[in-house]
């Protein structure tokens, strides 16, 4: 939080702040207004809730997306294979 915000909230319960904050998280306005605010550009892609979906198909993410490029052909010298890290 700002100075301005510590300043505003500081007579406010804790518990309070808390809800206001989840009501700003929920509401895509309220987070717009907060970040021009806080002058933070807004960008309205957010991580979201970790739903059950995600949690059943975490395993089939492709996280790394530099596959190796297959090749037709092998160096070998004096007939051991150099290039090939599945061996």
């Amino acid at each position: 939080m700002d100075e301005f915000t510590k300043k505003s909230v500081e007579k406010f319960d804790k518990s309070t702040v808390k809800q206001a904050e989840k009501l700003i998280d929920q509401s895509p306005e309220l987070k717009k207004i907060r970040s021009i605010k806080d002058g933070v550009a807004y960008s309205g892609i957010s991580s979201g809730a970790v739903d059950q979906q995600y949690k059943d198909n975490y395993d089939k993410i492709e996280w790394n997306t530099n596959k190796k490029k297959a090749t037709g052909y092998k160096v070998r010298i004096n007939g051991v294979v150099q290039n090939d890290e599945e061996e």
